[in-house]
């Protein structure tokens, strides 16, 4: 594995410091925000300066119980300074250590997410019913409080070498007694590298198709129930190496009967937000007086709603019908009569056998190699895409199906060679 080093220099940067503060300063309150702003300059330049010569640490923080659910935590608040100064800091790491870690782990990993994970998960299922018929879940006990801080530093040690980066790493792993902070921005990037060797273990050399981890929780589809056993017991083993313990209410079940993780319940065929988030919205809703505070639940709620099977359920709550601004179904149309498509823009050799979904299309483009055809489409985690073809084959068909009245429509982009090596490709 490749280690870095020379990073202190990418983390004082101006531009990492200045987004770094504005990321941490930006969600507080109006009058705390101003009363940072007016000392932006003289705190980045402080802080500049104690990242370079490696002084920097975590000086103080405040602690505080939060109720999550059934569990109750104890929450470490760094300083406003601190957390400027360690989120500088994680940016730059996170950039190098991140790549390394699996697509289907998603905790505190920017461009992943909880809803997206969920996506993901909803369209394994989704698409292979059989090969996803039974589940194995699992969540580590005490994650964070479990972990040990030898462990850890050398784990760090397998991607950072700098050597007057480590110690301010090492201080934010030593911040308490036993285990990692829970509240530290840089505990959560720790959380992910530990764990990320079994993630590859199980993807690399137990070849488990649908394996999917949240932080510490951790959940596996397959066909075959003595399977998901098999695997269970390589997750104890490699636990157990660093130190770490599963709870004991792991389950092999059958899908069917509800697949509860990242707060929603899948089904197979639908899924529904979990019992305690629509009783925790419900009472809220019931209590609040002030229209402000009410606009703000409704937006948390619907944000959590949009992506299970929950339109009954919204509008029993807010009196109101839940529609998304796509559904709107509004396409802004430019001066020169052509629509504009978002999302990335990607070659058709890379949609080469994937499954996406064709939602929109723009005939006679003009790009600097002549007029093309831009297809708007969907991955099928939600994310968006674009690709511009000259195939008048392709735009044939699009044309077609868009007079039936069939579009968006489902499809995988296969291809084939023709006259003498070159290559056309099509919808299936």
């Amino acid at each position: 594995m490749k280690r870095y080093g020379n990073i202190i220099p990418q983390i004082i940067d101006a531009t990492n410091m200045g987004n770094a503060f504005d990321e941490v300063v930006g969600g507080l309150k109006p009058k705390r925000k101003e009363h940072y702003e007016k000392k932006r300059s003289s705190i980045l330049e402080v802080l500049t300066e104690r990242i370079r010569d490696g002084t920097f640490h975590v000086e103080n923080y405040e602690e505080f119980w939060v109720q999550d659910g059934p569990k109750k935590r104890l929450i470490q608040s760094p300083t406003v300074v601190d957390r400027i100064g360690c989120n500088a800091i994680m940016r730059v790491v996170e950039k190098y250590v991140y790549p390394t870690t699996i697509n289907t782990s998603a905790a505190s990993i920017k461009g992943r997410g909880m809803h997206k994970l969920f996506r993901k998960v909803r369209s394994d299922i989704g698409h292979d019913f059989e090969g996803t018929k039974y589940y194995y879940k699992c969540d580590i006990k005490k994650f964070y409080q479990s972990i040990d801080q030898k462990q850890m530093k050398k784990v760090v040690r397998r991607y950072i070498k700098d050597k007057q980066l480590l110690p301010i790493l090492d201080s934010f792993i030593n911040l308490m007694p036993s285990g990692l902070s829970i509240g530290l921005r840089s505990s959560q990037c720790f959380g992910n590298i530990l764990l990320s060797r079994l993630d590859h273990r199980m993807k690399e050399n137990e070849h488990v198709r649908y394996y999917y981890r949240y932080c510490d929780d951790i959940v596996l589809l397959s066909n075959s129930k003595r399977r998901l056993w098999k695997w269970c017991t390589i997750i104890h083993k490699e636990a157990a190496k660093l130190g770490l313990k599963i709870k004991p209410d792991e389950a092999v079940r059958p899908t069917r009967v509800g697949l509860d993780f990242l707060g929603y319940i899948n089904y197979c065929t639908h899924s529904r937000l979990r019992k305690r988030t629509k009783q925790k919205a419900a009472r809220k809703l019931s209590k609040v007086k002030s229209r402000k505070r009410r606009r703000e639940i409704i937006g948390s709620f619907k944000g959590m709603a949009k992506w299970g099977d929950c339109c009954n359920l919204y509008k029993q709550l807010t009196g109101r019908y839940m529609k998304t601004f796509k559904e709107l179904g509004l396409q802004y149309v430019a001066e020169d009569g052509k629509k504009r498509f978002g999302g990335k823009q990607v070659s058709l050799r890379t949609l080469t056998n994937i499954h996406i979904r064709v939602v929109d299309f723009e005939k006679d483009v003009t790009t600097e190699n002549g007029p093309r055809t831009v297809v708007s489409f969907q991955y099928d985690d939600g994310e968006m895409g674009k690709y511009f073809t000259a195939d008048k084959q392709q735009l044939w068909y699009l044309e077609k199906i868009q007079s039936m009245g069939e579009l968006p429509f489902e499809t995988v982009i296969k291809s084939e060679t023709y006259d003498r090596g070159k290559v056309r490709y099509m919808f299936t």
